[in-house]
């Protein structure tokens, strides 16, 4: 089963948001991010001297994910005259955030530095640092941003996520794995912090533990089903790594429930029934698999 090794999901760098856009997402729910643009855009129009105007419509782009627009956005947010420096740093450090996004590291490093200049008693901020370090592979670097960020809040679960995936990539497991232990420590509610121990525990080939961080992962991602259906499928692929192939495939059908283009759910089910002798169903699903692996 391991020819669907799971990958440890990226540390999710810290943005600020203004109160306001924090609060109430201009009246829209949490995730339409085409209701929230509308109202955001609308917002700028009727006062585009107002810099938190900006920063709002930055905001919006970065959850969405158009981070192309959201560093054009912040840019313009950045050099508006009057801006409060506890405001530029988050301007900074949101924009660094997209920088990283679109795998610019160095233009990410930079401004994380900027941030902290300006506010340097930001655990975040540093942390920041660290993760842009850390795809530089500039590992030392990385590890005293950590350290700073730690040392300004020693509870400060970010930090040792984010430390945690530099010591995955460096081969230090057992490290890793102490880091993400503290992150769910200090942060019991982030899904992230149970995925990426989960997948070292895996590696490692603890599959017990790692079905264990799979337990908690799944119900943390409810509403949202590709992430939900990752839980699934590895947590399968642990239950057939163990033998247990009843739980395997009862996991791998929830995925294709949660995520019915998934081809990889159907290829992983299809595993099961061969392993079950249950060659009609295999074929089945091996059909699907192979029909949705198609270039469109």
């Amino acid at each position: 089963m391991n020819k669907f090794a799971s990958v440890l999901i990226a540390a999710v760098l810290a943005i600020a948001a203004s109160p306001v856009f924090a609060q109430e997402f201009y009246g829209c729910p949490e995730r339409d991010y085409s209701c929230q643009l509308k109202a955001a855009t609308k917002a700028l129009e009727a006062d585009p001297k107002n810099p938190e105007s900006y920063y709002n419509l930055a905001v919006v782009w970065q959850r969405s994910g158009n981070h192309k627009q959201a560093i054009e956005t912040y840019s313009i947010y950045i050099i508006i005259p009057g801006v409060k420096p506890i405001d530029l740093a988050d301007g900074y450090n949101n924009r660094g955030v997209s920088y990283r996004r679109v795998g610019q590291p160095s233009l990410a490093l930079s401004d994380f530095i900027k941030a902290a200049k300006l506010v340097p008693t930001s655990a975040a901020f540093f942390t920041n640092q660290g993760n842009a370090n850390t795809d530089l592979k500039k590992y030392d670097d990385a590890l005293a941003a950590y350290a700073a960020a730690l040392k300004l809040d020693p509870r400060f679960a970010r930090a040792y996520s984010g430390r945690a995936h530099l010591y995955d990539a460096t081969s230090r497991p057992d490290e890793a794995i102490a880091d993400f232990t503290k992150a769910i420590e200090y942060d019991p509610k982030d899904p992230e912090h149970y995925y990426n121990r989960a997948v070292i525990y895996r590696a490692k080939g603890e599959h017990a533990k790692s079905i264990a961080d799979y337990d908690k992962y799944i119900p943390l991602m409810v509403g949202n089903n590709v992430y939900q259906a990752d839980g699934y499928i590895n947590r399968g692929i642990a239950y057939a790594a163990l033998g247990r192939r009843e739980q395997a495939l009862a996991d791998f059908t929830k995925v294709i429930e949660l995520d019915p283009k998934r081809a990889n759910g159907y290829r992983a089910r299809g595993m099961i029934y061969r392993e079950m002798k249950k060659d009609d169903l295999a074929a089945a699903d091996e059909k699907k698999a192979a029909e949705l692996s198609q270039p469109e």
